[in-house]
């Protein structure tokens, strides 16, 4: 089975200057029948034991976006039960952890028992330095079929 390929496309400059990844995140990926490609609520098709590789870039080479973190959800798409993570800590306030090294890319396997389903993630992006410089989003989703 073929993995299939996410990239994620970051403003890094209008990112850092609204203080907001919204109207500022590009995703898409290789999958034929995704959903929402170009946008930050992609619903990446996908399949039991397939491999998902994530991919960030950067719009300015100067201010580089690197991956902190990827959190899947509980059913209602918050952070407060993601999935093998308390809630006390799925999100770290000390953005000082999100230093480098970090990633550039990311890869996982979708797990066999693993239920047909949209499974919403939580993504973490360290954009350049400083105490504003960790943004996240929950828009993005796996889209799983049986």
């Amino acid at each position: 089975m073929q993995p299939v390929n996410i990239l994620m496309t970051v403003d890094s400059i209008t990112a850092l200057s609204l203080g907001t990844l919204t109207g500022n995140l590009y995703l898409t990926d290789d999958a034929w029948c995704s959903q929402g490609k170009g946008t930050e609520a992609l619903k990446t098709a996908c399949r039991r034991g397939q491999t998902v590789n994530w991919r960030v870039l950067a719009v300015d080479v100067q201010s580089p976006a690197v991956i902190a973190d990827i959190r899947f959800l509980d059913e209602a798409a918050t952070l407060e039960n993601s999935i093998g993570t308390p809630a006390d800590t799925a999100i770290d306030p000390d953005t000082s952890r999100y230093i480098r090294p970090f990633w550039q890319t990311w890869s996982g396997i979708i797990p066999c028992n693993l239920q047909p389903g949209l499974y919403h993630y939580h993504l973490a992006f360290q954009i350049g330095a400083g105490p504003k410089s960790v943004m996240f989003t929950t828009s993005p989703a796996l889209q799983l079929t049986a």
